[in-house]
């Protein structure tokens, strides 16, 4: 990442600021995104002096944005962890998220789909505290997008995806339902690939089907909203989703007009995509010199060609050498794809080790500035040693105490938050109809898991776990951690077999999970009890019942659902 030297600041310093931000919000929107990164590097430079703070953070968030679309992920990474690491959890909740969007897909499209899934949930719970169906929108993109990368789950990407289109209709955000639509197609063409190579011909075709009818759609909207670079894309995306039909008479045609569009609009990344699908197009139609020469040409691009580009060119060269028995030169690909994927490798490691360093920095400059702050308190305390200063500090403390309402370990709330929440959204059940379920959620033997295999293994199984349960229920249900392997939901819906339905998904989500991943003799299982409320009633109690019917699933063998006011016979779910 590199910033211009900073210049003199002058009585107009401020306006230029704002002038040049400007600039690269509308490029944002119009996809020009070279003009927007340099509008926002401008204003960046521009920014020394601490009342420019916002800008600052302002021109950070813009600059990760464009050097994702730009295709330069590194940089956008850390433009984007600089901002998110200077904007405040709570009242900066919408900025951070949007920032955090943005380093997700940038992680996500480095191979990082650990890290993008941490990213991509951390933003999902800024969205959700915000309210904003907008913002919503883009942290469940990202999510849907990393729990592919990260579990290989098709469905649970789809589910995330479709939610993160819903949600950008509510907002009317043509860009957003644009990416929604856009990564569907993206999702079902990677699963097709996956099948092809897998040998299943008939499963790859329908996938590919599905792929083309998210990109036309995609592209009506971009053409109704005439954003060129949208426009380019979709032409890009439906040149290769072709390609892979075998229609390669429209392959050419969406080429032809991905090419025009590039230029245009001077997107030179967009441009080299469509020289890497026009080779791959000349492949299938059996073309294997010019397929040859338009890739080598490719690879001619070696200091702007990004590493993603380079491993698909020389991949393609290597299957199209081999195609041709020229193994020779097959195997040259191999030992550039080789070298090419350990810089990759670098690179990765080199980004992830920045941003560890970054997390390091902040916390400690967080406790630094904490420990000051209680120092000068203390001593403030001892020489006044009045009693109304100690009171105020207190409620102040009290106050601190009660915007924590976030686990530090997984991510979800915590017990205060649902101290907040559950009376609330039971004392609103009369007016806003439908049910609510107060579900409690305990992992079996949870113990001895911690015993057999130490406690930071139990620490990544709580983060996994509320993981699962986060991806699998909606932007409008409340996931806390009650306390130690004790997990609290609050579910609306409008019937209780619908949350029953949900609960043993959940259920079946956590004992199928690969905890082997996590440690090769670790399995895990939960037992749930569940109360039912239709009306208006003490939160004490409902959550008793909920207590008291986890009680009961874990008597009657663990690894179940109970709902409550069914007796010990009563019907529950539970594992072969």
């Amino acid at each position: 990442m590199h910033e211009s030297p900073l210049p003199a600041t002058t009585p107009g310093t401020s306006r230029t600021i704002s002038l040049l931000l400007r600039q690269a919000r509308r490029a944002r929107q119009n996809g020009e995104h070279h003009l927007g990164c340099q509008a926002a590097a401008d204003a960046l430079a521009l920014c020394s002096l601490p009342r420019f703070r916002r800008q600052r953070d302002e021109a950070l968030v813009l600059l990760a944005l464009h050097s994702l679309r730009l295709g330069r992920l590194t940089d956008a990474v850390q433009y984007g962890l600089e901002a998110a690491s200077v904007l405040d959890f709570v009242n900066d909740a919408a900025i951070r998220a949007d920032v955090l969007c943005t380093v997700s897909m940038a992680c996500n499209e480095m191979g990082l789909g650990q890290d993008a899934l941490k990213y991509a949930l951390e933003a999902l719970g800024g969205a959700r505290l915000c309210d904003d169906p907008l913002l919503l929108s883009w942290a469940l993109n990202r999510a849907g997008l990393a729990s592919f990368s990260a579990l290989g789950d098709l469905e649970q990407c789809v589910g995330l995806l479709q939610q993160a289109e819903s949600q950008a209709r509510l907002a009317a955000d043509d860009v957003a339902c644009f990416s929604a639509l856009t990564n569907l197609g993206v999702t079902y063409r990677a699963a097709g690939l996956q099948q092809e190579v897998l040998g299943n011909g008939d499963e790859a075709q329908r996938l590919f089907l599905l792929a083309r009818t998210q990109f036309e759609l995609a592209e009506q909207l971009a053409r109704s909203g005439n954003n060129l670079h949208s426009l380019a894309t979709a032409s890009i995306n439906l040149a290769e989703i072709h390609t892979n039909l075998g229609n390669f008479a429209d392959s050419k045609a969406a080429l032809a007009r991905a090419q025009t569009l590039a230029e245009e609009g001077h997107f030179t990344h967009i441009r080299r995509n469509v020289d890497l699908a026009e080779a791959t197009l000349l492949h299938h139609c059996g073309q294997h010199q010019a397929a040859a020469a338009a890739l080598h040409a490719l690879l001619a691009q070696n200091d702007v060609l990004e590493f993603d580009m380079k491993v698909l060119a020389h991949e393609s060269l290597y299957r199209l050498y081999k195609e041709c028995g020229e193994f020779q030169q097959a195997l040259v690909e191999l030992e550039a794809l080789r070298r090419i994927e350990q810089e990759l490798a670098n690179q990765r490691s080199s980004t992830q080790g920045w941003a560890i360093r970054k997390e390091l920095e902040i916390t400690s400059a967080q406790l630094a500035t904490e420990r000051e702050r209680l120092q000068a308190e203390r001593e403030r305390l001892r020489a006044a040693r009045l009693e109304a200063e100690k009171a105020v500090a207190d409620a102040r403390m009290n106050e601190l105490e009660k915007a924590a309402l976030v686990d530090p370990l997984t991510g979800v709330g915590n017990r205060r938050l649902l101290d907040l929440e559950g009376p609330a959204r039971l004392a609103r059940l009369g007016s806003e109809g439908g049910g609510l379920a107060v579900v409690v959620l305990d992992l079996d033997h949870f113990k001895s898991i911690n015993d057999r295999f130490g406690h930071a293994v139990g620490d990544e199984t709580l983060t996994k776990v509320a993981q699962l349960i986060t991806l699998r229920t909606r932007s409008s249900d409340l996931v806390t951690r009650y306390g130690g392997e004790e997990f609290v939901l609050l579910l609306a819906d409008t019937t209780v077999e619908s949350v029953l339905v949900c609960c043993e998904r959940l259920r079946l989500a956590i004992m199928d999970y690969s905890w082997q991943e996590v440690h090769p003799l670790l399995h895990v299982t939960a037992s749930f009890g569940l109360h039912w409320c239709d009306s208006p009633q003490s939160w004490d109690e409902a959550l008793r019942a909920a207590d008291v019917a986890l009680y009961r699933a874990k008597r009657n063998g663990r690894n179940r659902l109970q709902l409550s006011g069914d007796d010990e016979a009563g019907q529950t779910s539970a594992a072969p």
